[in-house]
C-alpha cells in the first residue's frame, strides 16, 4: 500500500503523524510527505521545511519527502486556466515520484493544494486529520475567515452581464477540458483528537483520537530539543514569576500592521498585573517574522526582569508543546494566547491561557475587515477552554 501524507507545518505533521500511527503501523506500507504552503514570511520557509523534513525523518522511513516551494505552486496555478487537467495531475504526479495512492491525508479539502492533490489522486481514499493538534474547522470559520467580495447583483447590469457571460465561457471550456477547475474532494473519515471543539461538525465519518495517544506523539520529538537550552531556560526563570507569550502571524497575514500587532501584544499583556521581577518568554509561531519578535522585545523590555526568546531554529519550528515537556513541567507559568495553540497545553498539561486581545484592543489594533471575525475567534477559543 502507498500513502501521501501533506504537511503544512510542524504541528500539522504531529496531528498528521498521529492519524497516520493510529491507523496502520504496518512496515508495508511505503509512505510519501508533501510539504506544502508554510506561508512562513521572507525565504524562511526553507528551513521552515528542513526542519519539518528532520522532525519526519526521525519518526519514520519515507519513500521520498517533497517541498512543493512557493514559486511551483504559483506557477501551476497560473496554468490551471489554460491548461488540460491531465497535463496539471502529471506535473503533480512528477513532482512527488508518484502516480497512484491509496490513501491521501490532508489538514482540510479547501486550499489551493489541498484541492490540487485531491483531483491529481482522485481514486486515493481521503483522511482528515485536522489542524493544529487535531481540530476541526471548514473555510467557514472564524479561524480563517478573510473579507469577502460578493458577486455584481443584476441591477448592477454592466458588471453582471460580464460576469455571468465570464462564468458560462468558463464553464464550456471546463467541459472541453481546455482548463483545469479543482474541486473540493470530500472526505471519508477524519481523526480529531477534539473534533467540535470549535462548534462545527466534521462532514465525514469520525474516529476521535485520546489525548493521551498524541502527547505519546509529542514525547518521541523531546530529542529535538537541546539539554544546555532547556537548563539555560531554567536558569533564568528560576525563582521568578513566569509568563509565557505565544504569539501569531497577524501582520504577516494582513490582518494588521507590525507595529499595531507589537502594540496589541504590550496592550494585552498589561491589561492583567505583572508580578514584580517576572520572566517573559516568547514563543513566536513558526510563521512569524523574526524582525517583527526582536522589536517585539525590544518594546516589552521595560516590563520585565527578562526576556527569553524561544528563536533557536529547533525552538522556534518545534510545537511549543514539546518544549514545554521539558522545561516547565515543574513550573507554575502563566499563559498568554491568541490562538488555538491554547487548547493543548489545557488538554495535556491542564494549564490555562489568557486569550487575547479582547474587544477593546482588536478594535483599536486589527484592520476593520478583520474584526467580527477576529472576535468571534476569541469567543470561541474562551469557549473551547470551558469545556476543557
Amino acid at each position: 500500500m502507498k500513502r501521501i501524507i501533506t504537511c503544512q507545518g510542524s504541528i500539522q505533521l504531529i496531528a498528521a503523524l498521529s492519524a497516520m500511527l493510529y491507523r496502520d503501523r504496518s512496515q508495508s506500507v511505503k509512505n510519501y510527505l508533501v510539504i506544502y504552503e508554510l506561508y512562513a514570511p521572507d525565504r524562511q520557509h526553507y528551513p521552515f521545511a528542513k526542519f519539518i523534513q528532520q522532525m519526519a525523518e526521525s519518526i519514520c522511513k519515507w519513500e521520498a519527502i517533497v517541498y512543493l516551494t512557493p514559486e511551483q505552486l504559483h506557477e501551476i496555478g497560473y496554468q490551471l486556466d489554460s491548461t488540460p487537467p491531465d497535463r496539471i495531475y502529471q506535473q503533480v504526479h512528477t513532482w512527488i515520484g508518484l502516480e497512484q495512492t491509496d490513501e491521501l491525508y490532508l489538514c482540510r479539502n479547501w486550499q489551493f493544494t489541498n484541492q490540487l492533490l485531491s483531483n491529481a489522486y482522485p481514486t486515493a481514499s481521503r483522511i482528515c486529520y485536522g489542524d493544529g493538534i487535531g481540530l476541526y474547522f471548514s473555510e467557514n470559520s472564524a479561524v480563517v475567515r478573510r473579507p469577502f467580495t460578493p458577486p455584481p447583483t443584476p441591477n448592477q447590469f454592466l458588471d453582471w452581464t460580464w460576469w455571468k457571460a465570464r462564468s458560462a465561457w468558463h464553464r464550456i471550456r471546463e467541459r472541453l477540458k481546455l482548463k483545469t477547475k479543482l474541486y473540493s474532494m470530500p472526505f471519508e473519515v477524519g481523526y480529531f483528537v477534539l473534533p467540535e471543539i470549535f462548534g462545527e461538525t466534521p462532514p465525514m465519518s469520525i474516529v476521535k483520537l485520546s489525548p493521551d495517544h498524541l502527547l505519546t506523539v509529542f514525547k518521541q520529538f523531546t530529542h529535538f530539543v537541546d539539554d544546555t537550552q532547556i537548563k539555560a531556560v531554567q536558569a533564568a526563570i528560576a525563582n521568578s514569576p513566569v509568563s509565557i507569550l505565544l504569539t501569531s502571524n497577524f501582520s504577516e497575514g494582513e490582518r494588521l500592521s507590525q507595529t499595531a500587532e507589537i502594540a496589541a501584544y504590550r496592550a494585552f499583556l498589561t491589561s492583567h498585573p505583572i508580578p514584580s521581577k517576572s520572566v517573559l518568554v516568547i514563543k513566536p509561531h513558526p510563521r512569524d517574522d523574526l524582525n517583527k519578535i526582536a522589536r517585539l522585545r525590544e518594546n516589552l523590555s521595560d516590563l520585565y526582569q527578562e526576556i527569553v526568546l524561544l528563536t533557536d531554529p529547533n525552538l522556534f519550528f518545534l510545537p511549543f508543546e514539546i518544549f514545554f515537556l521539558q522545561a516547565f513541567q515543574n513550573n507554575d507559568v502563566r499563559v498568554f494566547a491568541v490562538s488555538s495553540a491554547c487548547l493543548s497545553l489545557k488538554l495535556l498539561f491542564n494549564v490555562p491561557s489568557f486569550i487575547g486581545f479582547g474587544a477593546e484592543f482588536v478594535d483599536r489594533y486589527f484592520d476593520p475587515n478583520f474584526i467580527e471575525a477576529r472576535l468571534e475567534h476569541e469567543q470561541t477559543l474562551n469557549h473551547a477552554i470551558v469545556q476543557l
